[in-house]
């Protein structure tokens, strides 16, 4: 329901994990629990049986990220720091990937630890930085 939500946390530095929609609810409350972990559903029901919860109103994303932005502010120096794919960390370097980037940008790839994916400053970071700029979320953004 809310992949879309959970990859732009990812790409804001959330760590955001992305369950499986078969696990039952007993099961995600009992993980969130174990875990010190926000529940972040559209599902009323679930919400009203954690009180650690978040409920989604909106199926609008921009407003799905400005109301958990709103509720737990980004932290800007985490941005692009995750993997959109399995939320692991980003590291410097491709760590061996064979995607293609543009040489000149060999010093800004990133990989993730986890799965490997990389990752390199483009037009789809800038205009996710674009979008994200347009919710207000951030003012400006220098990639170290």
């Amino acid at each position: 329901m809310l992949g879309k939500l959970a990859r732009f946390m990812r790409i804001m530095g959330y760590d955001t994990l992305y369950p499986n929609l078969e696990i039952p609810d007993t099961e995600l409350i009992k993980y969130a629990i174990d875990t010190n972990r926000k529940l972040i559903s559209r599902d009323r029901e679930i919400c009203r049986r954690y009180r650690d919860s978040i409920l989604i109103e909106s199926d609008n994303l921009k407003m799905q990220i400005v109301q958990i932005a709103t509720i737990d502010p980004p932290d800007q120096t985490k941005l692009f720091s995750r993997c959109t794919v399995c939320n692991g960390l980003l590291i410097p370097g491709n760590g061996g990937c064979n995607e293609e980037y543009d040489p000149k940008k060999k010093d800004q790839v990133t990989h993730c630890q986890d799965c490997g994916k990389c990752y390199w400053p483009g037009t789809h970071s800038e205009s996710v930085l674009k979008f994200l700029q347009s919710l207000e979320l951030y003012t400006e953004y220098n990639k170290q």
